[in-house]
């Protein structure tokens, strides 16, 4: 689990340099509004990779499948936190990825 959120920081960091690298306000805009939403999303979604290791013991997927029975509430943080590393419509980082999308193709 921790691998997948370290990757989707890769891809969300590539695309802070680019808009970097193409100066010009847009692309430093874009990627200061992505990299402060990449922290809050990463930081949250590494911590409940840690809360849920911690409860169970293991870091086998296979275990992870009912975990929404015994901690229901924790659904709804995987949730938010999954829905802002994509960037869904109303989260910091699909403003971000716009802005930097719109310099680096323009």
């Amino acid at each position: 689990m921790k691998s997948l959120i370290a990757y989707s920081s890769v891809a969300h960091m590539g695309l802070v340099l680019r808009g970097l690298v193409v100066i010009g306000g847009w692309g430093l805009n874009g990627a200061v509004v992505v990299m402060v939403g990449h922290g809050l999303c990463s930081s949250g979604l590494f911590c409940l990779a840690n809360i849920v290791y911690e409860r169970l013991g293991r870091r086998s997927l296979i275990i992870r499948k009912g975990l929404l029975n015994v901690m229901p509430n924790i659904g709804l943080w995987w949730f938010l936190l999954v829905a802002g590393n994509i960037a869904a419509p109303p989260t910091l980082n699909l403003i971000g990825e716009i802005s930097l999308i719109i310099r680096v193709v323009r």
